[in-house]
């Protein structure tokens, strides 16, 4: 029994640290615009092939996106003035044939049905207009966007997240930052 027990426990612990096979986002196109009072970013996340084809065949995805505006400084780091923070969640259903998108934003949860995987990742993958800060309450000053996108595997138990904290909780992060601007 204790030959049995051993075996389990060295096989659970190789299965455990096996590396993740995972494929997640390759970049991300930004444009920002100047309204009359505020600062509006756009943005596509551009997912590899890889990505489309395990949503196609069912695998689901949650996608983490923080959009920031940083004052740049010379000497002293970065200041953080502003950010919105989103996810997305991309849920295949083989059996219904259907795609489903989700997303929190602030308090706000939308969810989007579709037939086709091609359309449901064109509306999860691509950031509407987002105001990020009204203009006239900065101060004058050199400014950058910088967005996060992080595609996160399945989460371990919280136990062996704490023990395994070697294992990373995400597949892939990307950080893509404009170039700077001056406000106002």
């Amino acid at each position: 029994m204790k030959k049995f027990i051993r075996r389990l426990i060295i096989s659970v612990g190789f299965l455990l640290l096996i590396p993740f096979h995972a494929w997640a986002i390759e970049n991300i196109n930004m444009e920002i615009q100047r309204d009359n009072a505020f600062l509006i970013v756009k943005a596509r996340i551009i997912p590899s092939q890889e990505f489309i084809e395990d949503f196609k065949n069912g695998l689901s995805k949650n996608i983490f996106i923080l959009i920031e505006l940083y004052r740049s400084w010379s000497i002293i780091p970065d200041e953080f003035i502003s950010g919105v923070q989103m996810q997305r969640v991309l849920i295949s259903d083989p059996i219904k044939d259907e795609f489903i998108v989700k997303t929190l934003q602030g308090e706000t949860l939308t969810e989007k049905r579709f037939k086709n995987w091609q359309e449901a990742l064109d509306w999860a993958l691509k950031i509407e207009p987002v105001k990020i800060v009204n203009i006239n309450n900065v101060e004058r000053g050199k400014y950058y966007i910088k967005i996060t996108v992080e595609s996160n595997i399945k989460r371990l138990p919280s136990m062996l997240e704490h023990i395994l904290f070697f294992i990373p909780t995400y597949e892939k992060k990307i950080t893509k930052e404009s170039e700077n601007f001056r406000l106002p």
